[in-house]
């Protein structure tokens, strides 16, 4: 079974101290969250960015673990 990363859970506080309750982020704010371009981050193949109803979201557990 893999092992979460260490920074893992320590990022999931900050995200959801700064975000609330919520699971879904729109990805502009995840971005601005990040301190990156949004357009830079849409081009990276690694970001968990998923599009929903024509709009695109991070859920808070990928962006956790994608910054970890």
């Amino acid at each position: 079974m893999p092992r979460e990363k260490e920074s893992y859970r320590d990022n999931l506080e900050l995200i959801s101290n700064h975000f609330g309750a919520v699971q879904l982020i729109p990805f502009k704010e995840a971005a601005k969250y990040c301190g990156v371009n949004a357009r830079a981050l849409q081009s990276d193949s690694s970001f968990p960015l998923k599009k929903i109803g024509g709009r695109y979201y991070v859920s808070a557990v990928n962006l956790a673990r994608w910054l970890s």
